[in-house]
C-alpha cells in the first residue's frame, strides 16, 4: 500500500537548492514566490536579509535568479507556472542581467589562503556572468578583488539591454568561520581598511552605473557595521514583519508539504514532535506566525519516506557542527558576560535585550550584542516584545538540547568531570528495559561531587534538571521533554515515546534540591510528600494516563548525593 503510494507523492528536496532542478525533477516547492513582489515593491533597491543557517536562503536566492535573469525569459511559464508569481508576474521579471557571488565555503586558514580564495571566486563569478551575456571583453590579468570589480563595471557596454542585479548568497560565511575562530584576521580583512570592505566599495561605485538593485543574504550582521563606511546604501530588512515567513516553513505548509511527499498515516502522529523539535522561530517582534526550521522539516521527512520512520537523531547532523560553534562563541571580547547570559538562558528559559541591527568587533562588544548573535544564528527567538526590549527564548528542544549539552559539559569541565557517553547511554538503558534508574543517579551523582562545597552555593533542582535533561538527550531512546507542560503543571523530566525505539518502560521525574544545612529528615520528607502530590496529579492527565508501564520518581538531592529515591 505504501509502496504504491509513493509512486504518487512528489520528491522531497533535502539538500537541494537549485530551484530549476526542483521543478524540472519532480520536487515539491514550497511557494515562496509572493515574497518577490514584496522585496520589488520595496523603496530601498540594495537589500540584505539575516536567517539561520539551513534555513531556506540558497534556495530563493536561485529563485531571484531564475525569475530576474533576461536569458530565461523564454522558461518563465515553465519554472513558474502554477506559482504565486507565475500567476501575477511582476512589470520586472527577466529584465536584468543577474550578476551572483556566493562567498560560502572559502578557506580562512591564513589571511593569504582568504584573499587567494576571495579573489578567485570574484573571477570565477564575472567570467560567469560574461559568458553567460556573451559580453566581449576580458578581465584585467591580475589585481585585487576590488580593482577586479572596479574594472568589470568600468568596461561594461553601455548599450546593455537592461541593468545589472547582483545577488550575493553567504555574504558573511567566512567572515563567521573567522569570529568563531581567528577575531585578529576578521579585523585585519573586514574591519579597518581590510581587502573586503574595499571590495564592497567597489560594488557601491557601480551603483552609479551599471547595477540597479542588490539583495544579499547572510547570517549575521557582524559584518555590516564593518561595511557601513564603505557600503552605506544598503537596507536590512531581516526584522520587516511582512517578510517573516519568507524562508522557513509555517505549520500551514509544513502540512501541505507533508500531505504531497510522505504516507499521511505514517506521520500524522509525527506533526507534534516536528512541532516541538523545529518550530518556534519568530524574527519580528511584529510578526504573526512562527516559523520551522525548513532543513530540519526536510531532514525528517526524508527520513520517513526513505525508512518508514523517523531519524534517529532529532538534530541533522550536517548541520550540528554550526550550532556546536556556540561553545566558540562564548570566548569573543567578554567571555566572562557571555557565560553569565548563558547560564541565564539555560537557568531561566529567557533574557532581554535590545537587537543590535548591526555590530563591529572593533567597538565594545556588549551583553545585547552577544544575545542578538544568538538570536541571528537561530539559537535564541523572539518570545514577545516588552518595553524598550524584547524577551528572547530558546525556540525548540533541539537548541534547548544543544544549550544544555554545552552547560553540562561547561560545568563539568569547571569540575574536572569527564562525561562518559558509554555509561550514560548504559544509565538509560537501564531505565527503558530494567525499569530502574540506579545508574542515572549514579552518575549525576558523580557530577555534583566533581564540586567542592563552595560551589552549591546558589545550586537548586534547575541544575539538576539539566544534568538530566543533557544525559537523557545524550541517548536516542527517548523523546526528552523538561518542564513539560501537562494540566496539572509541569514535569521536571518526561520520558516519552518516540520512534523508532519503543522501551519497556517510559518515566516522568520530579527532581528536589536541599542544601545539607536544609535536609534534616522533617524537611526531606516534606520535599518527597510535595513530589508525590505532583506526580500524582500529573498522571492524571490524558496524554500521560495513556502511557502503558509509565515510572514515576520523586527523587531527593542534599549536597552531593540523591537521599531518597521514592517511587509513586
Amino acid at each position: 500500500m505504501i509502496n504504491t503510494l509513493l509512486m504518487t507523492l512528489l520528491k522531497i528536496p533535502y539538500g537541494i537548492s537549485n530551484f530549476r532542478i526542483m521543478r524540472e525533477e519532480g520536487y515539491i516547492y514550497v511557494d515562496k514566490t509572493r515574497y518577490i513582489r514584496v522585496l520589488e515593491d520595496y523603496p530601498a533597491p540594495y537589500q540584505f536579509f539575516l536567517r539561520p543557517r539551513r534555513f531556506g536562503k540558497s534556495l530563493f536566492v536561485s529563485v531571484l535568479n531564475n525569475y530576474y535573469d533576461i536569458n530565461e525569459k523564454e522558461n518563465f511559464h515553465a519554472l513558474f507556472e502554477g506559482t504565486d508569481i507565475g500567476k501575477e508576474p511582476t512589470a520586472k521579471r527577466n529584465s536584468y542581467y543577474v550578476l551572483n557571488f556566493n562567498f560560502s565555503a572559502l578557506s580562512t586558514e591564513t589571511e593569504e589562503v582568504l584573499y587567494s580564495g576571495f579573489t578567485a571566486r570574484i573571477r570565477d563569478s564575472l567570467e560567469y556572468f560574461l559568458n553567460r551575456y556573451e559580453l566581449s571583453f576580458s578581465l584585467s590579468p591580475s589585481g585585487s578583488p576590488a580593482d577586479l570589480l572596479a574594472g568589470f563595471f568600468s568596461r561594461l557596454p553601455s548599450k546593455m539591454n537592461g541593468k545589472v542585479f547582483v545577488i550575493i548568497d553567504e555574504y558573511d560565511h567566512f567572515a563567521n568561520e573567522l569570529l568563531s575562530f581567528n577575531l585578529n584576521l576578521f579585523q585585519e580583512t573586514i574591519s579597518r581598511q581590510g581587502f573586503i570592505r574595499k571590495w564592497y566599495e567597489a560594488l557601491k561605485i557601480g551603483t552609479q552605473t551599471f547595477v540597479a538593485r542588490i539583495f544579499a543574504t547572510g547570517v549575521s550582521p557582524v559584518t555590516l557595521d564593518s561595511l557601513t563606511s564603505g557600503f552605506n546604501i544598503s537596507t536590512n530588512l531581516t526584522r520587516n514583519p511582512k517578510l517573516n515567513g519568507m524562508m522557513g516553513f509555517t505549520e500551514q505548509e509544513v502540512t501541505r508539504l507533508i500531505e504531497a511527499t510522505v504516507p499521511g498515516e505514517v506521520t500524522r502522529e509525527n506533526l507534534p514532535i516536528m512541532r516541538q523539535y523545529y518550530n518556534g522561530y519568530l524574527f519580528s517582534e511584529m510578526g504573526e506566525t512562527r516559523v520551522f526550521n525548513s532543513d530540519m522539516i526536510l531532514y525528517y521527512l526524508s527520513s520517513i519516506r526513505e525508512n518508514g520512520q523517523p531519524p534517529e537523531q532529532l538534530l541533522d547532523m550536517n548541520i550540528a557542527s554550526d550550532y556546536g560553534k556556540i561553545g566558540k562563541l562564548l570566548e569573543i571580547k567578554s567571555p566572562m558576560s557571555n557565560i553569565a547570559v548563558l547560564k541565564d538562558i539555560v537557568y531561566k528559559g529567557e533574557v532581554t535585550a535590545q537587537i543590535t541591527a548591526q555590530f563591529s568587533m572593533e567597538k565594545e562588544f556588549t551583553r545585547d550584542d552577544f544575545i542578538s548573535l544568538l538570536f541571528y544564528l537561530g539559537l535564541l527567538t523572539i518570545k514577545k516584545p516588552i518595553p524598550g526590549e524584547v524577551s528572547l527564548t530558546i525556540p525548540n528542544y533541539v537548541i534547548k538540547g544543544l544549550y544544555f549539552d554545552l552547560f553540562t559539559r561547561f560545568i563539568a569541565q569547571e569540575g574536572s568531570f569527564d562525561l562518559e557517553p558509554a555509561r550514560i547511554r548504559e544509565a538509560i538503558r537501564e531505565i527503558g528495559y530494567e525499569g530502574r534508574c540506579v545508574k542515572l543517579i549514579g552518575l549525576i551523582e558523580d557530577l555534583l561531587h566533581a564540586f567542592s562545597n563552595r560551589d552549591f552555593i546558589g545550586f537548586d533542582e534547575k541544575y539538576i534538571k539539566i544534568a538530566f535533561f543533557t544525559y537523557a538527550n545524550m541517548s536516542n531512546l527517548y523523546l526528552v521533554k523538561s518542564e513539560y507542560e501537562v494540566n496539572e503543571g509541569y514535569i521536571d523530566i518526561a520520558l516519552l515515546k518516540r520512534d523508532p525505539w519503543h522501551p519497556d518502560y517510559y518515566a516522568i521525574f520530579e527532581l528536589k534540591y536541599l542544601k545539607m544545612a536544609d535536609s534534616s529528615p522533617e524537611r526531606i520528607e516534606q520535599v518527597v510528600q510535595s513530589g508525590q502530590d505532583q506526580l500524582s496529579r500529573y498522571v492524571s492527565s490524558p496524554e500521560l494516563s495513556a502511557i502503558p508501564n509509565l515510572k514515576r520518581w520523586v527523587l531527593v538531592f542534599a549536597g552531593d548525593r540523591c537521599v531518597v529515591v521514592d517511587e509513586v
